[in-house]
């Protein structure tokens, strides 16, 4: 009886480690190639990209959150050596709407616009409630490797920026 109990023990135990190692089990979303209009209205290719670490940051005019992080996500653009660090906007919005506001903050990296498709691009990266702002971290293989679907923080740019 007593070696029962202990070989269901251990068959307890083992059965939670199994279990608990297959739902830690992180599904790798990589970035496929997409491609969006600039404000010039030129197609641009994501790949363009690839071989360095991209912010890319999905947002509107018209969402608050969205508006008040455009300033501090300049600011790491701008601070960060471009060979090796990028920050890209994907706006869903309207082009003029974008031209209007980008001119209105200064805002200097490079936005891509788009509608659905810039949606359907924002789900298959990983953020399934569509919900704005959404930013992601995609590392030099073009593996995302950090997000957010709320408003960024200083704090989170600290943590994105001394990512390995």
């Amino acid at each position: 009886m007593k070696k029962l109990l202990i070989l269901i023990g251990l068959f307890t135990i083992i059965s939670i480690v199994v279990f608990q190692s297959q739902e830690s089990e992180v599904q790798t979303i990589v970035m496929s190639d997409f491609t969006l209009e600039n404000m010039d209205g030129e197609t641009i290719s994501i790949t363009e990209l690839r071989g360095k670490k991209t912010l890319i940051n999905f947002w509107a005019t018209w969402c608050r959150p969205c508006r008040k992080e455009m300033p501090m996500l300049n600011s790491v653009y701008l601070s960060q050596d471009p060979s090796e660090f990028s920050v890209v906007g994907i706006a869903i919005d309207k082009q003029d709407k974008v031209i209007q506001f980008v001119a209105e903050l200064g805002i200097d990296f490079p936005i891509m616009i788009g509608q659905s498709e810039a949606y359907d691009v924002m789900k298959t990266l990983g953020n399934e409630a569509l919900t704005l702002p959404y930013t992601i971290l995609v590392d030099e293989k073009g593996e995302v490797v950090w997000s957010k679907n709320t408003e960024l923080m200083h704090s989170d740019m600290d943590e994105v920026l001394n990512l390995e």
